[in-house]
Order: structure tokens, then sequence, then C-alpha cells
């Protein structure tokens, strides 16, 4: 997990002036990880993961000794030549770029003590080892097979770019074959865009260490001919592979392989057909807008195989190479480093297993059983309502509804449902939970009791087996003032209580975080919020983005100083940037971390909102505030947001009850509806913005101010008990 650490130095003069230093330390969760066999692929690894901060390299195993290790990982005829420094330790342990890594020479797993040496993650790249039944020997939590297994009925194969996001914490798996994940990942995006009749591809592969120098005596009559004088037939599993990630093209890839004399990069000849017309053109503009643009990349480029020499991408589109065959029948042409992009897939989906198996801070209702149990649900209902007092908008009541359904059909005996709703100054009839009952009986298709008492319900009230729904818990002044009630208790018996109101776990309320129970979980929403929160803070090793705006920047603060730790971007918009050129001290207060901070500099404003709009090239010296974004801010954040894995968005860029002035943030909308990476809406004025457009990001926050809190201080009063 991140931690941060502040160190204060204090230096006193002679005439007692104090000076004060301070810097701060950023830990971040490291990933233990070793390699067996260092071949072209676990060079290769090895040699992208040194650059990785997040992995510490603890153990090696290679043919080589220590002493010709530098020698080995600093000169390359593909990748070129390093500077690495290797400093031997002693005949079995090196220190490289200030790591100390174990240096094994051994044939036998049995032998291999990976788990004594720290060791979770092992990158097996010997090739020897093809099953789930001899990768088990290996003593280690974890194994990445780098080629495809030889029992595919066992061994699950992933590839980044395509079912990556299936990952649910197997012990061993497969990353299939290098051409697998240049072909895989372009069909998995095609397949978005329109749907495959059928293809057929030839892989025209680059050489490796199977081939002969020179003709040889060998059995197989083709591999036994030498590389250097020959174009090479060759066979290819990467069909049986791609019908195992995409088994809605099963049977529809068919391929082969030839082998030609170039030492790296090869390249893919693939044909396809789809069900209906479909234009070359649009289809490598909507290629741009792919899920994974780092994984798929079109290349407008007229360039030759050694120019795509150490690209991380594994499928990359020449753009040139496209040719219309007939209206619903394209040929692409697909470029690959076949080492170092194929290392690269492998470390991807390393971090992936990482963030899926690294120990949850909460318990969820994933870990817990309900059957035979008694269910306390604080939920959050409070939805807005009509002028006639019937409820607008359910969406809350349906966000609830996994859980709740999880619940009883897990064989939860009785569920017990509480709620605040508005703000009553006592039980005032308008507020009542009762609003709530038609709407959950219709959704859970059973009968829902009320219980009028609220948080003081007593256990006469509960002797029947079925789900309750309380009354209002704001109609106890102790709901909202603990204090007054510090010794509460429930007067009946609950087994479990489930925390699935995130909008309000930063309030250190009764039915928040006053109710005891043997055990204690948080639901899928809330699980949810937290995991997209988490990816917010870096901690999945995602490119993130955030977007703020609104007002109030003095109250941001402490966020945008979280923020700066761990994002790669901040773009500070609407009216934080009129109080930023009117106080610099409050960027001052931002600066100094991680990200780079970029200003909204145009915009359109005047001297009041009811004025006409005038447009002003430059926000720090504008003789009016802007009351919404300019076109130059507005390039400046796509070009920014359509290189990000991760986009946070809090905070509307104008003033979005404004007819002209909603303009910036509706274009920043419809941004965000094109872009690649994963959006997240920070919910308040923002998700109820947003609401009013038909979209379909990736997570849109139910509570405001509990997201600002928890990227503020990693953690909420609500939830913070689950550890």
């Amino acid at each position: 997990q991140s931690l941060e650490v502040r160190f204060l130095f204090c230096s006193f003069s002679p005439q007692s002036f104090i000076l004060i230093f301070c810097f701060s330390v950023v830990f971040i969760m490291v990933v233990s990880v070793g390699i067996n066999g260092f071949g072209r692929i676990g060079k290769g690894t090895f040699l992208q993961l040194l650059e990785l901060q997040e992995f510490a390299i603890c153990a090696i195993n290679t043919k080589l000794s220590v002493h010709s290790l530098e020698k080995y990982i600093n000169t390359d005829s593909v990748h070129g030549n390093r500077n690495h420094k290797v400093e031997i330790v002693d005949e079995q342990n090196v220190i490289i770029k200030g790591r100390k890594i174990r240096v094994m020479n051994e044939r036998d797993p049995a032998n291999l003590p990976y788990r004594a040496l720290g060791v979770e993650y092992l990158f097996e790249c010997t090739g020897a080892f093809l099953t789930t039944e001899k990768l088990s020997k290996f003593d280690v939590e974890y194994v990445i097979l780098s080629a495809p297994p030889k029992d595919m009925d066992t061994t699950p194969m992933y590839c980044y770019g395509v079912n990556d996001r299936d990952y649910a914490g197997a012990k061993i798996i497969s990353i299939a074959s290098c051409t697998t994940n240049c072909i895989a990942p372009f069909l998995a995006a095609a397949q978005s865009i329109g749907s495959i009749v059928d293809g057929n591809f030839i892989t025209v592969h680059a050489a490796t260490a199977s081939q002969s120098i020179v003709d040889v005596a060998f059995d197989k009559v083709r591999t036994n001919r030498s590389i250097f004088n020959n174009i090479i037939p060759h066979t290819t599993g990467a069909s049986k592979t791609i019908d195992w990630l995409l088994p809605e093209l099963k049977g529809k890839i068919k391929g082969t392989s030839i082998r030609v004399p170039v030492s790296n990069v090869s390249m893919v000849d693939l044909n396809l057909k789809f069900n209906a017309p479909m234009d070359k053109d649009a289809f490598l503009e909507k290629l741009k807008t792919c899920k994974y643009p780092h994984v798929v990349d079109v290349n407008h480029n007229k360039g030759v195989s050694s120019d795509f020499i150490g690209i991380t991408s594994p499928s990359i589109v020449d753009y040139h190479g496209a040719i219309q065959l007939s209206e619903d029948h394209i040929k692409f042409c697909l470029w690959y480093d076949n080492e170092w992009s194929f290392c690269t897939q492998m470390i991807h989906m390393c971090r992936t297993m990482a963030e899926v198996n690294a120990p949850r801070r909460i318990r969820s209702i994933r870990d817990v059983e309900f059957n035979q149990k008694s269910v306390f649900v604080r939920v959050d209902f409070n939805c807005p309502q009509n002028a006639d007092g019937s409820v607008a908008d359910d969406f809350r009541i349906r966000a609830a509804l996994p859980t709740l359904n999880s619940i009883l059909k897990d064989g939860a005996t009785k569920v017990i449902i509480a709620t605040h709703f508005g703000r009553p100054k006592a039980s005032e009839p308008e507020f009542s939970t009762k609003l709530f009952l038609p709407h959950l009986t219709k959704f859970l298709n059973r009968e829902i009791k009320f219980l009028p008492s609220g948080l003081e319900t007593t256990a006469e009230e509960i002797t029947e087996d079925g789900v309750y729904l309380m009354e209002n818990t704001r109609f106890h002044d102790f709901e909202t003032k603990p204090d007054k009630r510090p010794d509460f208790k429930l007067a009946f018996p609950v087994d479990v209580y489930c925390n699935e109101a995130f909008s309000c776990s930063h309030r250190a309320h009764t039915s928040i975080t006053g109710i005891k129970a043997p055990l204690m979980c948080v639901g899928h929403q809330v699980l949810r919020e937290v995991l997209c929160m988490d990816r917010i803070l870096g901690r999945a090793g995602d490119k993130v983005v955030a977007v703020i705006g609104g007002s109030k920047m003095e109250d941001k603060i402490p966020m945008l100083q979280s923020l700066n730790q761990r994002v790669d971007v901040i773009f500070i918009g609407g009216n934080n940037v009129n109080a930023i050129f009117k106080d610099p001290s409050l960027l001052d207060q931002v600066r100094g971390g991680r990200a780079e901070i970029v200003l909204l500099e145009d915009g359109f404003g005047n001297t009041t909102p009811s004025d006409a709009p005038q447009y002003a090239d430059n926000a720090g010296t504008s003789s009016f505030p802007l009351y919404d974004a300019g076109p130059v801010g507005l390039n400046k954040l796509a070009f920014w947001v359509n290189k990000a894995d991760v986009i946070f968005w809090n905070g509307a860029l104008g003033i979005t009850e404004h007819p002209f002035y909603k303009n910036g943030s509706e274009s920043l909308l419809h941004l965000l509806k094109q872009c690649p990476g994963d959006v997240v809406i920070g919910g308040g004025d923002t998700a109820g913005f947003v609401s009013n457009y038909d979209t379909d990001f990736y997570h849109v926050s139910t509570g405001g101010g509990a997201s600002i809190d928890y990227i503020t201080k990693q953690t909420l009063v609500g939830i913070t008990y689950y550890d």
C-alpha cells in the first residue's frame, strides 16, 4: 500500500533563527518477482523490470555466472547497449541499481528456493515447463508461463488487452504466445467495432533460438534448414489460443506461419470478413478509441520491421498496409516486436494479478456466508422527489439491489434495511421511509415489513423471518450526534452488519459507525467505489489524469495534495482557476508532487454570468472572471485524456445551469465518451450533470463528499473498522 512519510529537519543559526526543511518520501506497493530462464524473453523482462519502481527482482535462474552477467545484460545485438553496473556480492548474489538479486543455476525446480527468497510472482521463461503439473513444482505462490500451455483444459490463459479483467486469482497462468498477443487484442477491438464472420492470417515471424544457423541433421525436414538462407514454413498455435481467449470467434480464425531471416520483429498478414459493410478508414479511426490504446496502436508512418524494435505495443496496425478487399472484407498488416512487446505484456499481466491478489483492506460481501443469518444493511435511499412527493429517481435504490439480492439468495433469514432520508428536524411524515416500500416490494418481489420505531426497534418487532425496512434513521437525534447515545446498541440481535452506503461513509453517524456485529462487511457498491478510488490513486499501475473543476479551491487543496503524489496529470478548471490567479499561493500549496499540473488557460466569462459572454485567451491577465473553459484548454485536456488509462472527473468546468457556460462541461463529457480510458465520475454535482446524458462510463460514484474524502485520506470512517 502507498505510505507517505514526511521528514522535518531543523537548523539553528547563531542568531537563533530556525530553518526548516521538509521533504516527502512515498512508498508504493512493491511486487516481488523472480525470472526462471534468462534467454531472449527472460532477459527482456529483466531489463524492463529494472526500470519499474513497483517491481523488485529477487532472483533469477540462468546458465550464466555472476561474472558474466554485466556484459550479458548490457550488450544486445537487437535492443542495443546499456550501462547497468553489476556489483558482485558473492558467487550467488549481485546488486544492480541498488537491488540485491540472487543468481541461481539450477535445472530442477525442487532445488530453487524462490519462496524463501521472497519471490511471489515467477516469470517462467525457459519453455521447459508447459503444464500445471510441471509448473506446480516451483516453490512460489504465482507462476506466469511465457508460452502457450500443453494442457489448455487445465492451465488458464490470459492476454492483456483481451481477458485480463477476468483474472480472479489463479495461481498458475499462461499468457499464450507473442503472436497471440499481437492478434488477439486486435481481434477483440475489431469485434467491438463490427461482428467478424471469419478470418485468416499468415505470421511472418522473425528467427528464434529454435532455428538452425546452418543445415543440421534433424528429423524435422524444414526446421533443420538454415535460417540464414531460407524462408521456412512453420506451424503456429495461435489459432487454438485465439479460440480459447475469444470463444465468440471459435473456429472462425485460421492461420499459419513462416520464419524469415531477421533477428527480431514480426508481422501478421490478417484478412477479416465482417457481417456487414465495413469501411477501412472508418474502422481504423474507430480503432484509435479502443479500450487499450497502448496495446493496439495505429501507425501512420511507412515503416519497416526494424522501425518497431523496442516498441511495447504488441499490436501495431500499419495504416498504409490496410487494404479494402470488398465492402465487408479488409486486409490488415500488424507489426509486433516478438521479444520486447511480449515481455511488456507479461509485466502488464503480472501487475494485474498483483492488484487482484493484494490483501483486501476491507472485508466485502464476497467474503461472508449469509445462510441462516440475520443481516443489518445500511443503504442510502436519499432519493430526489417530485413536487407531489413521489420518488423522482430510484437510482440509489437500484444501486443497492445487487447486495440485497446476494444476501437473500445466500439464505439470510432476516434482512433489516436502514437508510436516512432528507434532513428532518424531527419525525416529520414527509421524510418517512415508507415512501420506499412499494419500490422495494417491486424490485425484490416479496413482502417488505415496516419498522416504525427505526433504530429503537425491539426484538419483539422482528420475530418472523423476512425483509424489514426501518423508519428514517435521522428521526433519532443520536443518528447524526452519536455522543448523545455513546452506549447505543440495537435492541435485537444481528449476525452481520453490511455497509452499502458509500455516500455516507465519510460521516461518523450512529448507523454507519456505531452498530457492531460479529461479522462486518461492505456491499458490492461500496467495494466497487473503493476499488475505483484505488485506481484513481494509482494502485493498479494505471496512467491517471484527474480533471478537477467546480469551485471552493481552498476546500480542494487536501485532495489535490493527495492526488499530486499519486496521479500523472492534474487538470484544474472551473472557478478554481479564478481563485488561483487571484491568490497564487493556493497553487503553491499543491505543487511539489509527481503530477504534472495543468491550469485552464483560456475561457469565456464577463463581469457577471448574466452579461454577454466574452472570450479571454489568457486567464491570468483577464479583466473578468471565467465562467467556462475555452478551446485551447479543452484541446490540451483532450491530449491528456486520450493518453490516460483512467480519467477522474470531479467538478464542472463551468456553470452547468447556464445555457452558454455549460458548453465546456458538455464538450468534456463528449470527449470522455469517446476516449479509450476508463472514466470515473466523482459523484455529487458532477454525477448529477452526467446523469442528464446518455453515457456508459466505467463508474459514476454515488458519493461526492465521500469520494473526495477517500482520495484525500485513503480511507473513510465508515469502512476503517472492516480492515
